[in-house]
């Protein structure tokens, strides 16, 4: 698929294409960032893709937990409460949008939104999903970590308080959606589970969790021993990037 005359289009949620100046593959890398991050602190990655020789396309997921100062709340076009659910709905659109086949790249817990866009979508072109750093299937200690080591907060009881907050902002089903999520997937459907031993905030149990119990599903892990939340490809470029290219040779169509 030629992306080149999408290039100059403005796009929903800030979306942009980064084309390979080598392309080699047909199809393009859909990247989803991490919970309150943006596509520029995907660089290395959308790098790393391009050099491969994928084309790849980023955007900017709309609804944080900011949007609490601002008086909005996270309801979904079709009615569904939780940052979650409106993550699925603008994923959706651009993968609705976006023509040709998809290889979807997402992180962390926003992972579990990109896996609800692709099960609403039965699929469809998208043919492959990696998961870095996520997600989790106990939201619950995974908001009480984020307070804890991201976000530094000292006090127990505040963070007590504001962890099922944190949990309900991000859906009420919390992770227990995800199963009959990837009950949809067809057979033989491939992803990668990308994970750090030493990652705080999602433990790789957590994570295995997701994904286990789903036989017609063709998934594997890159396992980091050394690595921590997110920090893969910054610290362990010499483990990550030959995992990442065997998956992504093995699951698209080269020209």
């Amino acid at each position: 698929m030629d992306y080149s005359g999408f290039t100059n289009e403005k796009l929903p949620l800030d979306g942009e294409f980064f084309l390979s100046k080598n392309k080699k593959f047909d199809e393009l890398i859909f990247f989803v960032h991490f919970y309150d991050g943006s596509k520029r602190q995907l660089i290395r990655h959308i790098k790393l893709v391009n050099d491969l020789g994928f084309d790849a396309f980023a955007f900017h997921l709309k609804g944080t937990h900011k949007d609490i100062f601002e008086l909005r709340l996270p309801i979904s076009p079709n009615g569904k409460f939780g940052a979650k659910h409106v993550y699925a709905d603008q994923i959706t659109h651009l993968l609705n949008i976006i023509p040709g086949n998809k290889i979807v790249f997402a992180f962390s817990n926003p992972g579990a939104a990109a896996i609800e866009a692709i099960s609403r979508r039965n699929s469809s072109d998208v043919k492959a999903l990696i998961c870095d750093s996520g997600p989790t299937a106990r939201f619950l200690p995974s908001a009480y970590n984020l307070y804890t080591h991201e976000f530094q907060l000292k006090s127990r009881l505040l963070k007590w308080t504001l962890t099922p907050l944190l949990s309900m902002g991000w859906s009420p089903l919390l992770h227990k959606d995800l199963k009959q999520d990837l009950d949809k997937f067809p057979e033989g459907f491939k992803i990668l589970s990308i994970r750090g031993w030493k990652d705080k905030l999602i433990p790789p149990a957590h994570i295995d969790e997701v994904f286990e119990g789903h036989p017609q599903l063709e998934w594997t892990k890159l396992s980091l021993p050394e690595a921590e939340h997110l920090t893969g490809l910054r610290d362990f470029r010499e483990e990550y990037v030959p995992g990442v290219e065997r998956f992504l040779k093995s699951v698209a169509t080269a020209i």
